[in-house]
């Protein structure tokens, strides 16, 4: 008789860990793991001067502690693409300063752009999760939407950029 509320807590178990494995694997890709990444020196320099430049101010608050450090990484409009790290106009691994990190990305020219990040805490390079699968460290993407079994689609993350300085304010989830 009472056999329903153990198959709930079980179906809610089974769907936390496939959502900690879905976020997991979309922060994974988002970071590039696996892509080789031209040296740094290649990577576009903002220059807050310049005012044909189409600079990403992307500041991020809600980390909960200033251990490890921040992988920010930026993709280009192509829903196909997105969350594909051979695909990405840029990444930066920063270290964690409370209570806001700050990024700047030049990228290519205006149009569309999105953001996704997450806290590596404990600077393994990897996004870490429990034994059911579940985020560890924290995550996060351009618009701070809420997340409900899977990865954010491009149209929830999204955002313009014009020339000059393009302000990105993202809250770390944990």
């Amino acid at each position: 008789m009472g056999g329903g509320l153990p198959a709930r807590r079980g179906a809610a178990r089974a769907m936390s860990r496939r959502l900690g494995i879905a976020v997991c694997t979309w922060l994974f890709l988002a970071a590039g793991a696996g892509a080789r990444e031209p040296p740094a020196e290649h990577w576009p320099v903002c220059r807050a001067g310049d005012p044909g430049q189409v600079r990403l101010d992307v500041s991020i608050s809600g980390m909960r502690s200033a251990k490890g450090s921040l992988v920010v990484t930026v993709y280009p409009d192509r829903p196909r693409r997105f969350l594909d790290g051979k695909y990405k106009l840029g990444k930066q691994v920063l270290p964690v300063t409370l209570p806001l990190t700050r990024a700047c990305f030049a990228v290519p020219k205006p149009g569309w752009y999105a953001v996704a990040m997450f806290h590596d805490e404990n600077n393994n390079g990897h996004f870490d999760t429990n034994i059911f699968g579940y985020p560890v460290e924290g995550y996060g993407f351009s618009n701070n939407p809420k997340l409900y079994l899977g990865p954010p689609s491009l149209a929830q993350v999204r955002f313009p950029a014009h020339a000059g300085d393009n302000a990105v304010a993202v809250r770390i989830t944990y």
